[in-house]
């Protein structure tokens, strides 16, 4: 039995750290302009699509989709107004709040934050996960909780 709950600790994500106590692992984000490519999931249909991504620090992210179509989108909506609040506090290094609101874990460049039951973002957001580059975030996969999935991959 006790080989059993040592092996269900060791495979078993950590959400017991501080984001305080991990945080020279995160490297320092500043405003960046890049490509972009993104998977998003809705009912079993996956939808495509690229273009240019801007992060302005302390404003937030927008996307100028140039494929299918052209068109510009900002994470101000209800749903992913709350993932554009947690990508300025992490370039911020603010994690009094993300402390606040998200249980989270910090393993091989992965940052992955899951709502606690009280903050605002827990009725709409199931997961989000961060693979952070040494410069910049490599890829988010946001999982909401209607089972949405989106994936970005930042070039």
């Amino acid at each position: 039995m006790r080989i059993f709950w040592v092996l269900i600790f060791i495979a078993a994500p950590v959400f017991a750290q501080h984001l305080s106590e991990i945080a020279s692992q995160i490297p320092q984000f500043e405003s960046i302009r890049c490509k972009f490519k993104q998977e998003k999931q809705v009912s079993g249909m996956v939808f495509k699509s690229s273009g240019d991504f801007v992060f302005e620090k302390d404003k937030g992210v927008t996307f100028y989709t140039t494929y299918p179509v052209k068109s510009t989108a900002s994470y101000t909506t209800k749903e992913y107004r709350h993932i554009n609040n947690v990508i300025n506090a992490i370039s911020n290094k603010n994690y009094s709040k993300l402390e606040k609101d998200f249980e989270f874990s910090f393993d091989n460049q992965l940052l992955k934050l899951i709502p606690k039951p009280a903050s605002q973002a827990y009725n709409h957001l199931k997961s989000l996960e961060i693979t952070v580059g040494e410069t910049k975030i490599d890829k988010i996969v946001i999982l909401l909780c209607d089972g949405t999935k989106t994936s970005i991959w930042f070039q």
